[in-house]
């Protein structure tokens, strides 16, 4: 869920602000596209104009068009996209590079289908979120931040705060979602390959030595950072959460909702072989899977539905329906947490994947610690019927005063 906008009475507009990026911008109501606007939300409660700068390459992906989320234009974000043709509210690449890119993605599903017939998984495609833009690439979007360089200038990730040391601005941020190297830790932990290249602490920390604050998703990112390089400020993040339920109904329900990406792969592998099964077998209630992860079941078990996009997700329910969020793979923030609750849902998730919020959702959601326990737990939630029936209406507020973000915004209203 969308954070809401920043307090308009707060609102002066009377410093700018620059975010490059190097990834799609079409879906930013789920994943890291939420903490991106939960960071715009406290830029404009801070006073700031916001503009977001593209990779005229990186940014497209393996699709030569985009339309940008229409939360953008709503909120007055305005957009530099080097590299690109606007037909309405459409941008088209004019980059050679980014066509062949889309021929080939194109080429490999062609290919792709008659496995997915047999009933192949499908093949993800790897991420280059942690990659670092090559120099003509690199050149061009540090051009375009300093055709207006403005107060602040924030890199999204590690891999493009490089780029601040050729910046103007006064500030330098970086917006840190997770740490790539705690996230391929995490993955070869779990015994899977990494989504994206992996890099070690120290090449990470070497990419961030130009910027003087550090934005994290994860309070334990942010603590660990901190050790590592002292002489930059380093603040959490905490994400918004507002008050999104919907009506009550008596069916209950289990919900995981999810983007594309290899953590969540990962949990819906558990849920599908390990968790659901034994659920299934002891209630008689129906699994949800929403959002761009649905479209990765090939094999749809009893009991399954797939939504691969929801208008409104207060359709979900509320008290009666259980958010999971079995993570395998934890770095950053797990976002569908927040949004679980924001919905209403009660929670149950692993409790290292609880980590990245300190202590601020202690008492508001049930953590376990393998597979087992959590199919029996959600067994027992699930025919709890005096627990289901009872929506705690103080979630929310209680979230409210404790995510509270007066560090950054102290520190972007200072001169």
């Amino acid at each position: 869920m969308l954070p809401p906008e920043g307090n308009s009475k707060d609102r002066r507009a009377s410093r700018r602000a620059t975010i490059l990026m190097h990834r799609r911008i079409n879906n930013l109501q789920s994943g890291s596209g939420v903490h991106l606007m939960c960071l715009c939300t406290c830029l404009a409660d801070a006073g700031y104009e916001i503009r977001i700068v593209l990779a005229p390459i990186t940014s497209f992906g393996r699709i030569p068009f985009c339309r940008p989320d229409r939360i953008l234009a709503d909120r007055g974000i305005t957009i530099d996209w080097p590299g690109t043709v606007r037909i309405g509210d459409v941008y088209f690449s004019i980059r050679p590079t980014v066509w062949m890119k889309a021929l080939r993605r194109a080429a490999i599903q062609v290919v792709s289908v008659p496995r997915r017939w047999l009933g192949g998984a499908h093949l993800p495609y790897p991420s280059d979120l942690s990659k670092v833009l090559d120099p003509p690439e690199a050149r061009e979007v540090q051009d375009a931040a300093n055709r207006a360089p403005g107060d602040l200038v924030v890199a999204e990730y590690s891999s493009l705060a490089p780029l601040l040391g050729g910046c103007s601005a006064r500030k330098r941020a970086v917006l840190m979602h997770d740490l790539f190297s705690s996230r391929a830790r995490s993955f070869q932990q779990a015994g899977r390959t990494p989504d994206h290249i992996p890099i070690s602490v120290e090449q990470e920390c070497d990419r961030l030595r130009q910027a003087d604050l550090c934005i994290h998703a994860s309070q334990i990112e942010a603590g660990h950072l901190q050790q590592k390089l002292p002489d930059i400020a380093h603040i959490w993040m905490r994400p918004v959460i507002a008050d999104n339920k919907g009506a009550a109904d008596s069916t209950p329900r289990v919900v995981f909702i999810g983007v594309s990406h290899g953590g969540n792969r990962a949990a819906l592998d558990l849920i599908l072989t390990e968790i659901w099964p034994r659920v299934w077998a002891e209630v008689a209630c129906e699994l949800w899977i929403v959002g761009e992860i649905s479209q990765w079941v090939t094999d749809r078990p009893e009991g399954v539905r797939c939504f691969s996009f929801m208008e409104d997700l207060r359709e979900l329910g509320n008290g009666n329906t259980i958010g999971i969020a079995p993570m395998l793979v934890t770095s950053g923030i797990s976002i569908k947490i927040g949004t679980y609750l924001e919905l209403g849902m009660r929670v149950l998730t692993f409790s290292k994947t609880l980590e990245a919020y300190g202590d601020t959702l202690d008492g508001l959601v049930t953590a376990v610690d393998t597979p087992e326990e959590f199919a029996s737990t959600l067994i027992s939630m699930l025919t709890d019927q005096d627990g289901t029936a009872q929506c705690r209406q103080d979630v929310v507020s209680h979230l409210q005063s404790r995510m509270s973000n007066d560090a950054l915004l102290d520190y972007l209203r200072a001169d």
